[in-house]
């Protein structure tokens, strides 16, 4: 991440966030905002080892782990759409800081239904954010698969 992109806010704040906000056009552009603030994909990673297929957009999410906090996923994503992005966004918040355990574990369909995006978004967008969802589990599976 660069110095100068903030860090994504909590799940919570964004629920929050999203409750208060008056309509669509409002939603839509905390969301795109939330876009500048995720962490960077490098162009090597722009490849379909990292793609989320099934997504009207080109969108790529890539897991990570670091040493300062050891058993917990991260994740950077991008996609060429601000809209789609600002959703990935929202995605990998819902996600952070836990274990490939606590995301197998999260029913994250779920918890996105309290932002009521799906009813706004078009039938590609849901299939793109269901496919989000599903390559985190994927990620979330080979990394427990790797701890066996």
């Amino acid at each position: 991440m660069s110095a100068d992109t903030l860090p994504l806010p909590d799940f919570e704040d964004i629920a929050e966030t999203m409750s208060y906000l008056p309509d669509l056009d409002a939603k839509y552009q905390f969301l795109i905002d939330l876009s500048k603030r995720l962490p960077p994909v490098s162009e090597e990673e722009q490849s379909d080892d990292f793609r989320v297929f099934g997504c009207q957009s080109m969108v790529w999410i890539v897991p990570y782990t670091d040493a300062e906090t050891p058993g917990v996923i991260k994740f950077r994503g991008k996609s060429d759409s601000v809209l789609v992005s600002g959703i990935i966004a929202t995605v990998l918040s819902l996600h952070a800081g836990l274990t490939a355990r606590e995301i197998l574990d999260l029913d994250a369909s779920e918890e996105l239904k309290r932002l009521d995006l799906e009813s706004h978004l078009s039938p590609t967008r849901r299939n793109g954010l269901v496919g989000m969802i599903e390559r985190i589990r994927e990620y979330a599976a080979e990394e427990l698969m790797k701890q066996a």
